[in-house]
């Protein structure tokens, strides 16, 4: 009786922490509203669209290799840890374009402060520069501007909006550019000249990042055209020579054969993506 009474006190416990864990990333999601952008929840539709489309695809993949359902069947099962894949995926691009947009920011707020404007002033200008350039208000600058003029408006801090937004972003260079405008506010320096110097030294850091990913582009064309063209060749020779595949269908040490060879691409693969995947 008393090991049971243990065991549902642990049990709950457990449910516990799980349920704060949850609770926690809901919050982080959130922010009053606010975006964090380390943070992406897909939806049930979504989850259930990448499934299929995983579960198809590696389908597909497993029956040209293998020629059998089961094991085809088997392969598809894999399509549930593709959405969480895919998350990070999503998570990756919405930085890469918050990253792009930053940049224009920073150009437009250090050409309002070097004017003679105050930063808050500036960063008004910036909003509608950027609404102006991206003709749209949906953007993440452009909403992050919006709420920087509005929390503004009402008293807080500059520094501490930056660094509210530096710490939802998850990016080094919005991190970099809100602590030293912090210590810059708090030190009483030069916030013209050290906004646009850091501006500088920034936007060049990442038009550099822009320029490899440019760079790589071509190779990873190259990359995605090597792992596919195994994959094509195998159905090409299966559905045009006539039983010629057979036997690595049909005999364990050619399905042995196949899971290497199969084995060696997806390796390939992965060896690949990540060395195309420079940050500096």
């Amino acid at each position: 009786m008393k090991e049971k009474k243990e065991k549902a006190v642990k049990e709950k416990a457990v449910k516990k922490k799980r349920t704060g864990r949850e609770e926690a990333a809901a919050e982080r999601q959130s922010y009053n509203g606010t975006t964090d952008y380390n943070v992406y929840h897909m939806s049930a539709g979504e989850k259930l669209l990448y499934v299929l489309l995983a579960g198809v695809l590696l389908y597909g993949l497993g029956y040209i290799f293998y020629q059998n359902v089961i094991i085809s069947l088997l392969f598809s099962l894999l399509a549930l840890k593709y959405p969480a894949i895919r998350t990070k995926a999503i998570i990756r691009k919405r930085k890469k374009q918050l990253t792009m947009q930053f940049k224009d920011m920073l150009y437009s707020l250090s050409s309002a402060v070097s004017a003679g404007n105050s930063v808050e002033r500036a960063l008004v200008i910036a909003r509608d520069d950027m609404v102006s350039q991206y003709g749209e208000s949906n953007v993440f600058i452009v909403q992050e501007l919006e709420l920087m003029v509005s929390r503004i408006s009402i008293n807080l801090n500059i520094e501490d909006v930056f660094a509210d937004f530096a710490e939802r972003s998850g990016l080094e260079d919005i991190k970099t550019f809100a602590d030293i405008f912090e210590v810059a506010k708090r030190t009483g320096g030069n916030l013209v000249q050290i906004i646009r110097r850091t501006t500088d030294v920034i936007a060049d850091k990442i038009e550099v990042e822009t320029e490899i990913d440019t760079a790589l582009s071509g190779k990873k064309m190259e990359q995605k055209v090597v792992t596919i063209m195994p994959i094509a060749l195998t159905l090409f020779m299966t559905v045009s020579t006539d039983g010629f595949m057979d036997p690595i269908f049909t005999t364990l040490s050619g399905r042995l054969v196949s899971t290497v060879a199969l084995a060696l691409i997806l390796a390939g693969a992965l060896w690949s993506n990540s060395i195309t995947n420079i940050e500096i």
